[in-house]
């Protein structure tokens, strides 16, 4: 069974490669194009540079006035710093405990997890004690939220290659460095934590994170911050540590902003944990544009050149592999400019001004987005999705996203995919070429909001 469904998937790649790959192809970042990733029509037909439409739009031109930007930038601050308010954790016993109880899904060697696997992860968990502690505390680098405490990953599927199958369902984010945490439990074997961030709870790993006192949450919260706007930027682990053994930090990363210098760069504060075990802080120089002071005006110009940063990176769930969903994107995409966005697409289409779009056919849905959407601050929703509205080519809608791919039909398995698997600029049809297309539908006929952020909500 498994060999014939990898055979039909073969097949299908097959298909996708000869219905939508003819002419130019469009490669990722790195400039590969995996056998598996597909040159949908639009990605021809659309410039796969922010830069076309913000100049469209007034690259200079500000989407919020400055003293609204201001609000919603306190606003981001109150969430984010959220963790070191509470005194203990909001998220129950059960609602952790539900994911212990049946073992499902691979392993990375395309073995099943056993129910015995499962169960020793419950017990290293010692849930009846959950929750053990209320410890506030901060992300030292890049570090996975997990729904079980576990690197293993859970796939649906066997899954040789993790790029062309880049969907592990223990992945809930990628949290960046600096990022405040509340503990509130922790495995019988000291190594991992279960945490609440800003964005949602699960499971870190006990070395990525170390305690926090007073003086140091107070020299973090108070005065002004910088976002990077620049991905792969390397950390220092502290002062007395090798360069980069902080890791790697993107785009989403804040951090405390010492100054900014005459040359443009930035000094900025970097987490480490300090000889007594808890957080310290090392004062690092960042180049001329690599961080911007909070909140960065919001502009055409100024969003394209972040996201740009992000044009043809790899698709990966969750933050999967380092790399970002389609909500990934857009919420790191406004932290520079001090916008918060939720985790999830779905919590994403519901914060701001909401136009639904549900009812309405393709034709209305693009004139819709075309009449009420702000170019490089709409959010275009639809079930499981999201993208940035960027403006008008030729007369449609442009949406800026990160997507894995547009579902199609082959040899009658109606949920194989056309891969895109990167972030490109495409029409609300992408695909709709393609002749097995299931139904056929396209993402327009799925979508549901256009929603535009227009203030600080409570």
């Amino acid at each position: 069974m498994q060999r014939t469904r990898l055979v039909l998937l073969l097949l299908c790649l097959t298909a996708c490669l000869l219905t939508a790959c003819a002419g130019k192809k469009v490669p990722t970042r790195d400039g590969t194009l995996p056998s598996w990733m597909q040159t949908p029509q639009d990605l021809r037909a659309f410039p796969q540079d922010l830069a076309v439409y913000a100049r469209a739009a007034g690259s200079d031109r500000r989407l919020l006035d400055a003293e609204t930007q201001d609000a919603m930038n306190g606003a981001f601050d109150r969430i984010f710093f959220g963790p070191w308010d509470m005194t203990k954790t909001s998220i129950r016993r059960r609602e952790v405990a539900v994911f212990f109880r049946k073992a499902r899904g691979f392993r990375t060697a395309g073995s099943r997890w056993s129910q015995p696997e499962w169960d020793a992860l419950a017990q290293n968990a010692r849930l009846a004690a959950f929750p053990s502690r209320a410890t506030q505390a901060i992300t030292l680098r890049a570090t996975d939220l997990r729904e079980l405490p576990t690197h293993e990953p859970r796939f649906s599927e066997p899954t040789p290659d993790q790029r062309a199958n880049p969907f592990d369902y223990f992945q809930y984010s990628l949290l960046a460095p600096g990022t405040p945490l509340l503990i509130a439990h922790t495995t019988a074997d000291g190594r991992w934590h279960y945490v609440e961030c800003p964005i949602a709870g699960g499971w870190v790993d006990a070395a990525d994170v170390a305690p926090v006192d007073a003086d140091f949450k107070r020299l973090w919260r108070g005065g002004r911050h910088a976002a990077l706007v620049r991905d792969k930027v390397a950390l220092p682990g502290g002062p007395d540590a090798p360069a980069a053994s902080g890791g790697l930090a993107g785009i989403g990363t804040v951090l405390p902003l010492a100054q900014v210098r005459p040359d443009g760069g930035c000094d900025v504060l970097v987490p480490y944990r300090g000889p007594s075990g808890m957080a310290d802080s090392a004062e690092v120089p960042l180049a001329a544009g690599v961080a911007e002071p909070m909140p960065m005006p919001l502009t055409p110009g100024n969003v394209a050149r972040v996201g740009n940063v992000m044009m043809g990176q790899p698709y990966g769930w969750g933050g999967m592999l380092g790399e970002r969903d389609c909500s990934a994107l857009t919420r790191d995409l406004f932290t520079p400019f001090g916008i918060w966005l939720p985790r999830n697409s779905v919590a994403q289409a519901r914060r701001g001004v909401v136009v639904p779009l549900e009812g309405l056919s393709a034709q209305e849905k693009e004139a819709r987005v075309l009449s009420d959407g702000v170019p490089f601050l709409s959010l275009v929703g639809m079930r499981g999705h999201i993208m940035l509205y960027v403006g008008a080519w030729k007369g449609r809608p442009a949406i800026f996203h990160n997507v894995w791919g547009v579902r199609v039909v082959e040899d009658g398995n109606d949920n194989a995919r056309c891969v895109i698997g990167r972030a490109v600029v495409t029409s609300l049809t992408p695909g709709s070429e393609l002749k097995n297309l299931y139904l056929p539908v396209t993402f327009v006929d799925r979508i549901r909001t256009l929603t535009t952020p227009a203030g600080p909500r409570p």
